[in-house]
């Protein structure tokens, strides 16, 4: 490619300029990386202020629906004051001055919310039958500030009026049937105005409107705002029918335009209030909100004429002390070639051209080391491949049994299902729903037994660690609980001493007793006994040893282990042996399967002796 660039006339008269000069190759350079340097920075640019909008978007949109989510506690909250107000038994006698002295009572002594009012209704003759303003007495339901009508589900439900202004307060009516009086309902009303103390703008100069279906603005952290309509006209603004859909977001055009404190562009997010009909608009001013951006694209754009510049610099300052520096080590460089070999080099540098005259003198010696050193990562390369290698092997084995018990299983469960369903008014259809279970019991046993292998295969897990017996015998006596056909005896010979192995020893090994357990179709009984071998010397070792009076464990399961490796003619039914046998192994430990009786002997170091 070089060769064809240069015979093309202009451009290799161009190649042959630069490449007779240092200098020259340095500048050229300069400008090829000053040319990527520009590419990247619009990319950067563009990328940081996209980054950076998604962000605004996001901060926005997560504090709508935290207010969204304050909302929903909060009514929640009064939904809960007014239905246990209704449960009080004041109300049972029906005395007008008892209940009313009850109402001023929580109106002036609750803590947990800003009652303005309470009053009960009779639904029978549509009045204010008492309240805990005396003036309210006998007052018609339709002069009231609200003129909803709810049905009520049951005594629990309590139902939520739309704001409405009283005594130059905006409030919000939470209606409750009185169980003890099913005639007539009690209503309080809950002050709205401190609502917005908890909610935080993420952006300065911003400001929160809630909307309801109906588009006036229920709740606003602007007084002369509530009860307005968010929109001028009968269309419902975009975000207000997006959030009634459950859905939250954000936008770049909203149509909350008429309010003076808005002027110039600004964004909103919206995120809708759970049971509710209410919708949370969190706005913004587009300047405020896009301000980091404003200011990262200026510093951008400083840094890359920064860039130029101290480009320029570095040809100019370091292009003419480099060219000289070469100069003279090619003139020393030509001395040697004609056999003058004391000439003297700029030893007394203290830049990289006195490192390279230094480093001449022992580059053998640098050379030797690095033999050396490629030697030792050789040995660490040839370590690493047989782990890769052990490993290796076990993600085939789990893939390959995964793959055919899997496959199996669903096999079970499709054809049972079918029978099921070709059969539902026949006895035999519980036969096969049974089945149907079984097969699915099995998929998820397999299942949690892969995770344990994943947890084997982990860098945390992989480490031996002291592992009490206690901890085998708790898992022991967990299978025992669980299988009722199975009864399984731990006997120790001692109780003072702790096995060197994974963390998943235990568990693997009442994976393997749970096998033989369900694998037969008669009660079984299995012995695990501990001893010690060795004692008192560096040989130490813990055995323990798995019995059973049945079939033991699956025959395939016995050969695909001892033979170390899976194939499609030899391989386990299950995983449970080979996550006891690959434990084992990884706890430096030796794992014996008799073929004849499937008696499994199981040696580990003690935690005293282990490595």
């Amino acid at each position: 490619m070089r060769r064809y660039l240069s015979s093309l006339p202009v451009l290799g008269t161009i190649i042959a300029v630069v490449r007779s000069s240092f200098r020259r190759k340095l500048t050229t350079a300069l400008l090829v990386v000053f040319l990527i340097i520009s590419i990247g920075t619009v990319g950067l640019y563009v990328q940081v202020g996209g980054l950076l909008e998604d962000n605004v978007e996001q901060s926005m949109t997560a504090a709508a629906e935290t207010e969204a989510d304050e909302l929903r506690e909060w009514c929640g909250k009064n939904r809960l004051v007014a239905q246990l107000l209704s449960e009080h038994p004041v109300f049972e006698d029906g005395d007008h001055t008892e209940v009313r002295e009850y109402l001023q009572a929580q109106q002036g002594d609750r803590s947990d919310t800003e009652i303005v009012r309470a009053y009960v209704i009779d639904r029978r003759n549509q009045t204010v039958s008492v309240s805990s303003d005396g003036e309210m007495g006998g007052q018609p339901i339709e002069e009231l500030g609200w003129t909803e009508r709810f049905a009520f589900q049951d005594f629990d439900d309590v139902q939520v009026t739309d704001p409405y202004a009283v005594q130059n307060e905006t409030v919000i009516g939470f209606i409750s049937p009185i169980r003890r009086t099913p005639e007539q309902l009690l209503v309080v009303e809950i002050d709205t105005a401190t609502i917005f103390d908890r909610f935080e703008h993420p952006v300065d100069g911003g400001f929160t409107r809630v909307v309801n279906s109906n588009g006036t603005v229920v709740f606003s952290d602007d007084a002369a705002a509530t009860l307005t309509q968010y929109r001028d006209g009968n269309r419902r603004a975009p975000a207000v029918s997006s959030g009634l859909r459950g859905d939250s977001g954000f936008t770049e055009s909203p149509a909350y335009e008429t309010q003076p404190e808005t002027e110039g562009e600004y964004v909103a997010a919206y995120a809708a209030v759970p049971n509710t009909d209410w919708v949370v608009i969190e706005h913004a001013p587009a300047s405020e909100a896009y301000v980091i951006t404003q200011q990262a694209l200026r510093w951008i754009g400083g840094i890359a004429a920064f860039t130029l510049l101290a480009l320029v610099g570095v040809v100019g300052v370091l292009g003419r002390d480099v060219t000289g520096a070469l100069s003279r080590l090619t003139d020393r460089a030509e001395q040697i070639e004609d056999g003058q070999y004391d000439v003297e080099f700029d030893t007394d540098r203290p830049d990289e051209f006195g490192d390279l005259n230094r480093t001449i003198a022992s580059t053998r010696d640098a050379l030797q080391q690095r033999i050396e050193e490629i030697r030792e990562t050789q040995t660490e390369l040839e370590a690493s491949n047989a782990s890769l290698e052990e490993r290796s092997e076990m993600v085939n084995v789990l893939n390959r049994i995964l793959r055919h018990n899997v496959r199996n299983e669903v096999n079970v469960i499709t054809g049972r299902a079918e029978l099921a369903a070709s059969r539902i008014d026949d006895e035999a259809a519980q036969a096969d729903l049974e089945a149907v279970q079984n097969a699915a019991w099995e998929l998820s046993t397999i299942s949690s037994r892969t995770q344990r292998i994943k947890q084997l295969l982990a860098e945390e897990n992989a480490e031996p660690e002291p592992v009490d017996l206690d901890d085998v015998a708790s898992k022991l006596s967990g299978v025992d609980a669980d299988t009722p056909c199975a009864d399984v005896e731990f006997n120790g010979e001692t109780n003072d001493r702790a096995i060197q192995a994974t963390q998943t020893f235990p568990t693997a090994v009442a994976d393997v007793v749970h096998q033989i357990a369900t694998h037969n179709e008669r009660e079984v009984h299995v012995d695990v006994t501990v001893t010690v071998t060795d004692a008192g010397t560096d040989e130490e070792r813990i055995v323990l040893r798995i019995d059973d009076d049945a079939d033991g464990l699956p025959e395939l399961d016995v050969q695909a282990v001892n033979a170390g490796e899976e194939s499609p003619l030899n391989h386990a039914e299950g995983l449970a042996l080979w996550c006891l046998e690959w434990t084992v192994t990884k706890s430096g430990g030796e794992l014996h399967v008799a073929p004849e009786d499937t008696t499994l002997k199981i040696k580990l170091p003690t935690a005293s002796t282990g490595p």
